[in-house]
């Protein structure tokens, strides 16, 4: 890779949770992104890896409890979003990158992938860069609409190079209409679109869909909606806490699903199943909290303001 375009200006997080680093792109302070060194906590980092990218510099959508959506200055170009990855991979040894069991790229930080054209374009190169076996896609997204080229693209590209090493996210977070627009104040697809394309995603010997619930106080969600729209035979359930964030806190938003209660949603989990869904409540590792990887924690926490014009990080 050419001369690094991102200068590192913080880096914080704790050896077996997360690595949270904040980089300045081509020494502009206006192009400021976030990129992570991630565990699962079930698994040590040789059985799995995770690396977390951002795609755009802030975020459109303005998702009220992502901290990632208090400004957008536009996306992050395929060899800015290399160089993140290269620069989580190169913090350890080269023979791990080879040799772990599932190194799951998650183009999942600050930015909408779907939004990014760059993204295909990265997922094209990424087999080359780690010419691992177990080297995995991840993709989550709220499904923007006018993204339908971008989506057919991620097709073509997942049969090509990741047949049933690609996990595809919605994030619904809630299965009220009214609740959704709210929440995910973009235009985006209606279910029925997501459920269709959802469908041609899902191939025999893919892993199924996910519908990502990340679950807020006296917000909606209903398993018989869910089972309206949604085939199990392609859809998988995530039920996961509401990430603390200081956007949702000034939004008055709290989570339903916590360490401190991890089976407040068994009777919702009981009828999911019994509709054939399989489901995954992920609450993670509280700790994550305290290194700020939640989407755009760690930008926002250094910045410290909200107005784009105003950001000054100072040259070096």
């Amino acid at each position: 890779m050419s001369t690094r375009r991102i200068e590192v200006l913080s880096s914080q997080g704790l050896p077996d949770v997360a690595h949270v680093m904040v980089g300045r792109v081509d020494r502009r302070d206006d192009r400021v992104l976030e990129f992570v060194d991630g565990l699962d906590p079930d698994f040590r980092r040789p059985d799995k890896w995770i690396v977390n990218v951002s795609t755009q510099y802030g975020c459109p959508v303005g998702c009220p409890f992502c901290d990632a959506g208090f400004r957008y200055l536009g996306n992050v170009e395929a060899e800015v979003m290399l160089e993140q990855i290269q620069q989580v991979l190169d913090r350890h040894p080269p023979e791990l990158r080879l040799q772990c069991r599932k190194l799951k790229v998650h183009f999942a930080r600050m930015g909408e992938p779907a939004l990014n054209p760059a993204v295909l374009e990265v997922l094209e190169q990424l087999p080359a860069l780690i010419p691992n076996p177990d080297l995995w896609g991840c993709v989550p997204t709220v499904a923007p609409q006018r993204a339908e080229p971008w989506f057919e693209g991620l097709l073509a590209v997942k049969r090509k190079h990741y047949h049933g090493r690609f996990q595809l996210q919605f994030s619904l977070n809630t299965t009220s209409v009214e609740e959704r627009l709210r929440l995910t104040p973009y235009p985006h697809q209606p279910f029925p679109w997501v459920s269709a394309y959802g469908q041609r995603f899902f191939e025999p010997g893919d892993r199924k869909v996910v519908l990502n619930f990340a679950l807020a106080a006296g917000i909606p969600f209903d398993p018989a909606v869910v089972a309206e729209h949604f085939d199990p035979a392609c859809f998988a359930v995530k039920l996961t806490p509401l990430n603390p964030t200081q956007q949702g806190t000034d939004k008055g938003l709290d989570t339903v699903l916590s360490a401190a209660a991890p089976g407040v949603m068994e009777a919702a989990v009981e009828r999911l199943h019994g509709h054939g869904f399989d489901v995954v409540i992920s609450i993670g590792d509280p700790r994550e909290d305290q290194v700020g990887s939640n989407c755009g924690q760690a930008v926002r926490r250094l910045i410290g303001d909200t107005s784009p014009q105003t950001v000054r990080l100072g040259a070096k």
